[in-house]
């Protein structure tokens, strides 16, 4: 199956500069502690999770700035996607067809965000997913994703497993918040996980740093991190989400 982005018009993004901007724009080094940072916290809404056949339909994102969120800088929206929603889908983030029939098309939609990433570390809570569909939605604008992806999944997890003494299981977005001391907002949108990704990670970021400083590079490392712990623990290897590649 074709993907959904085939086709689209991104000349107007080449023309405005912007993916040439996101491109070239000078971040910190993975080398710096991790406050000394920009970072930008990404959260999607999608149809479904096969990059191939479904599309993103809303994101959020948050601006972290020495290591504070930067809620004045914060950034959502709606993209109407080119096929039917599935009704799971629906149930899932209550965005109907309806809330996206006036929506921009993907392209136009997703210079918003990219401007909100550029200059910025990623962040993503299962950052597999988002960078499925991410990474071919910005090829098709002639840009290649920048990484490193920091997984607060990982990040948060491991700062779990110092505090408790032992590997934690597999817990959502809001019940790995709950288990931190901290709230989920609106779960299920993309501006509220994205903000509950973004308190999540500074809060972990915050204690793992106050053990032994974190920089950049170490914590874009936690699930090798984790997967060490777990191996030493002999507890059996853990996968992220499946993503079909695109």
């Amino acid at each position: 199956m074709s993907s959904p982005l085939r086709g689209a018009p991104w000349r107007g993004w080449r023309a405005h500069g912007v993916a040439r901007a996101y491109a070239r724009a000078p971040r910190a080094s993975l080398r710096a502690p991790w406050r000394d940072a920009a970072y930008c916290v990404v959260d999607l809404e999608l149809s479904g999770l096969d990059p191939r056949a479904h599309e993103i339909i809303s994101f959020g994102a948050v601006p972290i700035d020495a290591g504070r969120i930067r809620l004045d800088g914060a950034r959502h929206g709606l993209a109407r996607p080119t096929r039917p929603l599935a009704e799971e889908a629906i149930r899932i983030h209550g965005i109907r067809a309806a809330d996206l029939a006036d929506a921009p098309p993907l392209e136009e939609a997703l210079e918003t965000l990219l401007l909100a990433m550029t200059g910025r570390i990623l962040i993503a809570h299962h950052a597999s997913v988002e960078r499925g569909f991410l990474a071919p939605a910005l090829r098709h604008a002639g840009v290649r994703l920048r990484g490193p992806v920091i997984d607060t999944v990982f990040v948060a997890r491991l700062w779990l497993a110092e505090r408790d003494g032992h590997l934690p299981g597999r817990m959502t977005l809001a019940e790995l918040a709950c288990a931190c001391g901290l709230p989920a907002h609106s779960p299920h949108t993309a501006i509220g996980d994205a903000l509950t990704t973004a308190q999540l990670f500074i809060a972990a970021s915050t204690h793992l740093d106050a053990r032994r400083p974190e920089t950049v590079r170490e914590l874009a490392r936690a699930g090798t991190r984790l997967a060490q712990l777990a191996s030493f623990a002999g507890a059996p290897p853990e996968h992220e989400p499946a993503v079909t590649p695109p």
